[in-house]
């Protein structure tokens, strides 16, 4: 398989916050849990995480082929809160869902529970599923595989535990899009540089007083992200802000360990192993934003699929 793109194996230590890893980071809280306001664990808060996410998401429903895998048998990795497993087991599909964290599989559990849904959950790693080889009849993940250290490994496993004709739909993040080269690479980067430079003559006197501890802030939505990367700056020098660095640390918190992304073209090259592979891009919404509602659905999808910060690779072993 070709290398994926990112930061080189070597380099890999080096950006890392100290102390922490991926199932500490993940572990916090499912994903996504911090964009709803109901108590966890309730119905309530589950209708809202669905709202909420096929509000954003709209393109999960269209792109991803539920209604085809009634009576079969679906692994997927990295079920978060469990709203896409939901859709697949009252499609009829015969589920299991997997997670790095203890609290991703008891939270899609229970969101299962509430629905009155049967599925299975378990704890694994991408990279070392225990299942046996041709296991399911299709694999799915949306934004996980590109959080693990080595994504090759997860890429491999999901072509193993795969059957012979099974399918799989993995979304990861694109790196030809408006997200990583304008608000990732741009602004963000320059919005740290910017409180860099707000602290000169005090660099050496911050870094003194540095704790190594886990803060567990996730997403960018919390004014503490701009702390934490100054912070990250202080731990690991410029080189914190190169674009194979920091795009690790801007995608879903400062502390997230690995982000990689990928163009489409490299994809094929990495999942060369199955009999067919084509690519979609999604994900540009623009209507989230109160400056931005104002623009049409149809505008925002035409956008998204030209530079949405989302590839979705469909694969046939």
């Amino acid at each position: 398989m070709a290398e994926f793109e990112g930061v080189n194996q070597s380099e890999v230590a080096e950006h890392i916050h100290p102390g922490v890893d991926v199932r500490t980071f993940w572990n916090t809280q499912a994903c996504g849990s911090h964009f709803v306001r109901a108590e966890k664990g309730t119905a309530e808060f589950y209708e809202q995480y669905r709202q909420f996410r096929y509000r954003v998401e709209w393109h999960i429903p269209l792109l991803v082929p539920f209604s085809e895998t009634r009576n079969k048998t679906v692994l997927e990795i990295g079920c978060g809160n469990g709203a896409d497993g939901t859709l697949f087991a009252q499609h009829g599909a015969v589920y299991t869902g997997v997670d790095l964290t203890e609290e991703a599989v008891a939270s899609a559990r229970r969101h299962f529970q509430v629905l009155s849904l049967a599925g299975k959950f378990q704890i694994e790693n991408a990279e070392h599923l225990t299942f046996p080889d041709e296991s399911f009849d299709f694999v799915y993940s949306h934004g996980v595989l590109h959080h693990s250290p080595d994504p090759s490994k997860a890429f491999s496993e999901v072509h193993r535990v795969l059957k012979p004709g099974g399918r799989a739909v993995l979304m990861v993040y694109h790196k030809h899009s408006f997200n990583y080269y304008v608000r990732i690479l741009g602004y963000m980067r320059a919005r740290v540089i910017a409180r860099i430079f707000s602290r000169l003559g005090r660099l050496s006197g911050d870094r003194a007083r540095l704790k190594s501890e886990f803060k567990g802030v996730r997403g960018n939505e919390d004014p503490s992200v701009w702390q934490l990367h100054y912070e990250g700056f202080l731990k690991t020098g410029w080189r914190y802000l190169t674009a194979k660095s920091f795009v690790h640390h801007a995608t879903d918190g400062p502390e997230c360990p690995f982000a990689y992304v990928y163009t489409r073209k490299s994809l094929t090259q990495v999942f060369s192993d199955f009999s067919s592979a084509s690519t979609r891009v999604a994900h540009l919404p623009l209507r989230k934003y109160s400056m931005t509602k104002w623009v049409p659905m149809k505008l925002e999808q035409r956008l998204s699929s030209l530079m949405g910060w989302y590839v979705f690779v469909y694969l046939t072993k």
